[in-house]
């Protein structure tokens, strides 16, 4: 599980860090604070894992000079990710993107109890031990992309390694999930629905057995009268999606195209978490779904058993988290002086804890003005900046 998370110069994250996180996090704040920019610095993170940088900035039609923070000086991307492994284990990664050569230049993996270096990259070498007294270190005499991990092969690397090399590739972001994509039929086979929804129908197809009646048994329980899912293989291979409904006891087959643009996503959502990957992103989860749902969804979400980062505008998701899991869980998304984004959990905000009190979360965040909670945040950055100067 990732537990905090670092950068500087990627976006608006000029000097970004979030700690303690929990297996569900929700990020509020106005619009233009910097929330989907966090969401995209996790997906970039876990496509330097994956080698296919230049594929990710193809897919979204950026180029490397979208990555770089536009009131930073500083050219090189810097990050850090630090993961409590599932046996318990401490670690951090840190690393320097180039966004010319489109690669980590330096890259160190700790044992942050230990403080044990368990893997380094720089100066065009890289090494890692082997035991207490032995250690391998080789020239880099390959190309890679991203994360020099992305392109050593799993059998080099020590068991911690991997886990986290597993743990990072392994972050899904459906932040850009859209209804036309999730109509569209699609021959390849895929692992996850795509950061669109794009790849939903074969993602559904290759769910078999138990794991499929649970899908639809939940997908039941948002919309009663929708009982089964279809997934049709057709000429080359192409799948094309249907969805079964009953009426009064009579079934009817629904294509794609005709399914409700909120029951598409709703389905999208429950699918990929129930998929067993680490971390999933989702922007704006209210979007397109329908308001009796949405304490339902919220629930989902929280018990997937997958850690789940969500942003959102709306009062309502807030309102369905208790108010010990609130207080852990939802942070504030703001512009502080400099520009930079950063966060600062919510009902940690001596105001926000005294609203929490007598209020629910969502009846708090409606009752406080975002814009003035911001200014409030950007002046306490500004006088500790000075103290720390003084």
């Amino acid at each position: 599980m990732i537990i905090e998370f670092a950068t500087t110069s990627f976006k608006s994250m000029i000097s970004f860090g979030a700690e303690n996180l929990e297996e569900f996090t929700c990020f509020v704040g106005l619009n233009g604070a910097g929330k989907s920019s966090i969401l995209q610095f996790l997906d970039f993170t876990s496509h330097l894992f994956r080698g296919d940088i230049n594929k990710w900035l193809t897919d979204r039609r950026w180029d490397a000079s979208d990555l770089h923070s536009k009131i930073a000086s500083q050219s090189n991307v810097s990050l850090g990710v630090r993961i409590k492994t599932r046996s318990g284990r401490d670690l951090a990664w840190t690393a320097s993107f180039n966004r010319t050569s489109m690669i980590c230049t330096w890259e160190d993996i700790e044992d942050m109890a230990s403080g044990e270096l368990l893997f380094s990259l720089a100066k065009g070498r890289y090494s890692m031990p082997l035991s207490d007294v032995a250690k391998f270190e080789a020239k880099v005499s390959f190309n890679y992309q991203g994360s020099i991990l992305s392109a050593l092969k799993d059998d080099v690397l020590t068991p911690e390694l991997l886990e986290i090399k597993s743990e990072l590739s392994s972050i899904r972001s459906l932040e850009l999930l859209s209804p036309h994509l999730m109509r569209l039929s699609h021959r390849d086979t895929a692992l996850d629905i795509g950061v669109g929804g794009e790849k939903l129908s074969p993602f559904l197809y290759a769910i078999k057995g138990e794991a499929r009646q649970k899908l639809v048994d939940l997908l039941k329980k948002f919309y009663p009268a929708v009982v089964d899912f279809k997934v049709k293989q057709e000429r080359a291979g192409w799948k094309k999606l249907s969805l079964i409904e009953e009426y009064d006891g009579k079934r009817v087959e629904v294509d794609a195209k005709h399914i409700n643009d909120g029951v598409l996503r709703i389905l999208a959502i429950l699918a990929q978490s129930a998929s067993g990957n680490s971390l999933l992103l989702f922007d704006e989860i209210e979007n397109g779904v329908n308001p009796e749902v949405v304490e339902k969804l919220v629930d989902v979400l929280r018990t997937c058993g997958q850690q789940v980062i969500v942003t959102t505008h709306s009062p309502m998701i807030l309102n369905y988290l208790p108010d010990d899991v609130a207080k852990q869980s939802v942070r504030f998304v703001y512009r502080s002086f400099d520009g930079g984004t950063r966060t600062v959990p919510l009902f940690e905000i001596p105001k926000m804890a005294e609203k929490l009190r007598v209020m629910g979360p969502g009846e708090a965040f409606v009752d406080t003005s975002l814009s003035l909670l911001a200014e409030e945040c950007a002046a306490n950055d500004k006088a500790a900046a000075k103290e720390g100067d003084a």
